[in-house]
């Protein structure tokens, strides 16, 4: 059975990024999948900083394991981000910085692994998404899901059809990636 990680970059509890994340997981579960949905806002995350070790980072070290965890037992991932001044949350991209510390893994970072991406109100975070992706050596999925916050109603459901139609092309096409066999 394929493990889904969701990563929801927003810290807001109620952000359409979460919203979307748990959709997803709804999704690749009715598919027959294992589906955890991450939120950089439950992480309560330190900034990374390179070269210190995990525990230096004190209170900060409890969500680091649990994120490292959640990466490392992933087959796939599902990013979601909203758009904020052009690229990804700085939450966003501290909890993928954080990966720095699965570069001594066998296989390193998150290699042969595929990576989905979402972006809520435009489709800027694509860019950093997608060259994170491919430093942490991991598989870009060609499907791209971009939706704007107008197509969430007030309990942040989907409103769209043609959106959730997109989420679960995307969700599908990461649980069919197939990594390759070791020797």
């Amino acid at each position: 059975m394929p493990r889904l990680m969701l990563l929801a970059g927003s810290m807001r509890p109620t952000s359409c990024s979460l919203a979307l994340c748990r959709t997803a997981a709804s999704i690749a579960e009715s598919l027959g999948a294992e589906a955890q949905v991450v939120s950089v806002g439950d992480l309560n995350l330190p900034m990374y900083i390179p070269e210190i070790e995990i525990d230096a980072f004190g209170d900060g070290a409890e969500g680091i394991h649990r994120l490292l965890e959640a990466y490392r037992l992933a087959d796939c991932y599902l990013w979601c981000s909203p758009a904020y001044h052009g690229t990804v949350t700085g939450a966003f991209k501290n909890a993928l910085d954080f990966a720095e510390f699965l570069s001594s893994d066998r296989p390193p970072y998150l290699q042969e692994k595929a990576v989905g991406m979402v972006a809520i109100n435009d489709s800027s975070p694509f860019a950093a998404m997608r060259d994170s992706a491919r430093e942490l050596r991991a598989w870009v999925a060609p499907t791209h899901v971009g939706i704007p916050g107008s197509e969430f109603d007030a309990e942040r459901t989907i409103t769209n059809e043609r959106s959730l139609n997109r989420i679960r092309r995307l969700v599908e096409e990461l649980l069919s990636h197939q990594r390759p066999e070791r020797n």
